[in-house]
């Protein structure tokens, strides 16, 4: 699933590319995709200015000159590109957008659990993003981050990873930033010192801001490309994610992989210890 630096790439190129442009048409062959339906959708918003893309979590939001806005969700397989105009012949293109100047936004989701929502009103839209937590790179201090695990009996890592206590957090940073921090991942929250929790606060900015300048991570699968089909870069200063077998870059013991509440995770058996 793209996470919050991935998002926030697709983000700023197509803030860049579709900003002061207008929605022509919009098409799916997947109903459930647009949200509340396609006729709705396209009723509300065909002829509409863009006039800006912003980010909340791993939520993508077009704003429009109007009233209303589009949310767009990638969940764990969406892929979005810019194209001239096109034919539908991927096969995993399943909503596209037609813009004012001939290009294309193709939204490709191979699972088909992400969608595109109609979203009326400013109020509306303060209300979805009202549920999640603090913005790491905007808003969120290391005494919030703190208390927010203060306030917790759950492992550290599930806590992460909950997008209503901090936002666009997924599995590949959550993995290395307790890897930087030197934490073990099934370390109880609350049970985290001071001293370490500042630690991971700095090491949950640190990934990010390296994730963001490194335009994301591309891993194995091959599943986030950007907006032009780039790859991210992340992977290649990536510490311990999907580093099963390999020497820990601080100490040189053996990468090992468990799961952590279903999700892939990998640790340091010698610095992540609990």
């Amino acid at each position: 699933m793209p996470e919050l630096p991935e998002v926030e790439t697709i983000r700023k190129q197509l803030n860049k590319e579709t900003t002061g442009l207008k929605i022509v048409d919009i098409w799916t062959d997947v109903p459930k995709m647009v949200r509340p339906s396609l006729p709705e959708v396209l009723k509300r918003v065909k002829g509409q200015e863009i006039t800006g893309v912003e980010r909340r979590g791993k939520l993508l939001m077009i704003r429009l000159a109007g009233q209303e806005n589009l949310v767009l969700h990638l969940r764990l397989s969406g892929q979005l590109f810019i194209h001239g105009a096109t034919s539908h012949k991927d096969p995993f293109l399943h909503v596209l957008v037609k813009l004012s100047d001939g290009l294309d936004i193709h939204f490709n989701d191979a699972r088909k659990f992400g969608y595109l929502q109609l979203v009326e009103t400013d109020e509306d839209l303060a209300m979805i993003v009202a549920g999640y937590g603090p913005e790491p790179l905007d808003d969120l201090t290391a005494e919030q981050f703190g208390e927010v695990l203060k306030k917790s009996r759950r492992r550290i890592k599930d806590l992460l990873l909950d997008q209503k206590k901090i936002s666009g957090i997924g599995n590949i940073y959550a993995n290395e930033a307790l890897w930087v921090a030197k934490i073990h991942p099934q370390a109880i929250a609350v049970e985290i010192s001071p001293q370490k929790a500042r630690d991971l606060f700095n090491a949950v900015i640190k990934v990010l801001k390296d994730g963001v300048r490194l335009g994301g991570a591309t891993i194995a699968d091959e599943k986030y490309r950007d907006l032009y089909g780039g790859r991210g870069r992340y992977d290649s200063v990536a510490r311990v994610y999907q580093k099963k077998g390999q020497s820990c870059p601080r100490c040189g013991s053996k990468i090992e992989y468990l799961r952590v509440g279903q999700r892939g995770t990998f640790i340091c058996p010698k610095e992540q210890v609990i």
